[in-house]
């Protein structure tokens, strides 16, 4: 089973275009039963993010997809985004940045 890469900047960053405010929290769960849950916070120097993992469970394998990632923004707005493998046909014609749905 080949490695799945989630670029998470790029949901963050498509989140607060849309109006989400810091701090957004995340729970990742992995169709296998993993999760990762954390807290995306500016820097003391507002120079960008920092992911802070706050629980995790799971096998060695990690997260198998398809992962289901929740965002909570501090004033409760939410999102889903849904993380899925692609056949190789289609992830080699994929556009670098898929919109959050």
């Amino acid at each position: 089973m080949s490695d799945l890469i989630y670029d998470s900047g790029l949901s963050i960053q498509e989140l607060l275009d849309r109006g989400f405010e810091l701090p957004i929290h995340f729970a990742a769960v992995g169709s296998n039963g993993s999760v990762v849950a954390g807290t995306y916070r500016p820097l003391d120097d507002a120079s960008g993010l920092d992911c802070r993992i706050t629980a995790q469970t799971g096998d060695a394998d990690g997260l198998t997809a398809p992962v289901n990632i929740m965002f909570v923004d501090r004033r409760g707005e939410s999102a889903v985004v849904v993380v899925r493998r692609l056949s190789r046909q289609l992830r080699e014609n994929a556009p670098a940045a898929w919109p959050i749905q």
